[in-house]
């Protein structure tokens, strides 16, 4: 690893799994903006190449508890509930969900890197990261016989920069899914640090960064540190437990985008008011803030 890649080196220990939260509100708001930028980014001709730094097993069995409970259920049973209320891009999404496995208690959940083969056409690629070596064995075993896919050992942050900036020489539109474990408080660093290295190394990737909320200062110091090295994107956060109140699990999530397709930020403002209320903890109450996170100063 070259000293500039080490800077980016994870230091929290490999103990993390993104099974524990598969399917939890903020898996489902991950997983609709990525799913609407991978489609509106489809290029006329020509390939695409998809990248992901944390890219986890791929797929998951969904246990008779956990955080899926309040996220993937609850948007599946409004949905059913309420049918012509759907948004578009939510009922694209819980179709594609559908297709891939879901099926409620303890069955298939498709991870990030699952949903994004399952919209990639013959000719695109996949570089996939994972730092675990068990979940990194998992991943290639689901990956098995796929000659699109390239399995990775290791974080994919070291070496962002240099990957998608190659990826753009050879696929007409690439998109890049940053998605850390956040287990240590130097992510809050070390994955925007990153991030804009590798925005300032490419010309025309889409970049999604997925990050947890639970107050809004390490969120907004993360904007201003990208805003300080001139990073403008478009931040969508959905908050489904309101910030005042405290608890183990999280209140919200942002996808933060550089270089969104177009309609992408409209299509997250219009399936927000489905997914808030659908996931609400408290009283029904959410809330979507939407930003340039170019603003020095991103308000709430």
């Amino acid at each position: 690893m070259s000293d500039g890649a080490s800077r980016y080196r994870d230091s929290a220990a490999p103990d993390y799994g993104h099974g524990f939260h598969a399917g939890n509100v903020g898996d489902a708001w991950k997983h609709l903006g990525l799913v609407e930028a991978l489609r509106l980014a489809r290029p006329a001709s020509g390939a695409m190449h998809y990248l992901e730094s944390h890219a986890g097993e791929g797929r998951y069995r969904l246990g008779s508890t956990g955080e899926w409970s309040a996220g993937i259920e609850r948007v599946v049973a409004a949905a059913d509930a309420q049918p012509r209320a759907v948004p578009e891009p939510v009922a694209r999404w819980i179709g594609l969900c559908r297709r891939l496995g879901y099926a409620g208690r303890s069955s298939s959940w498709a991870g990030s890197p699952d949903v994004a083969r399952a919209l990639l056409e013959p000719d695109d690629r996949l570089s996939l990261w994972e730092r675990d070596a068990a979940a990194n064995a998992a991943l290639a075993r689901l990956f098995d016989g796929d000659s699109r896919a390239r399995i990775v050992s290791g974080d994919g942050l070291a070496g962002l920069a240099r990957e998608v900036h190659a990826a753009e020489a050879s696929a007409s539109a690439v998109v890049v899914l940053v998605d850390p474990p956040w287990s240590a408080k130097d992510d809050w660093l070390r994955v925007p640090d990153a991030l804009a290295d590798a925005v300032a190394a490419t010309d025309r990737a889409t970049f999604l960064l997925w990050y947890p909320v639970k107050s809004l200062t390490r969120p907004n110091a993360m904007l201003a540190r990208l805003a300080a090295r001139g990073v403008r994107s478009t931040v969508a956060e959905l908050v489904t437990t309101p910030l005042d109140l405290r608890r183990g699990r999280l209140n919200g999530s942002g996808l933060l985008a550089v270089r969104p397709p177009a309609g992408w930020a409209g299509s997250m403002a219009g399936s927000a008011p489905f997914l808030g209320a659908a996931c609400a903890t408290h009283r029904g109450a959410w809330s979507l803030r939407l930003l340039d996170s170019g603003d020095p100063a991103p308000r709430a």
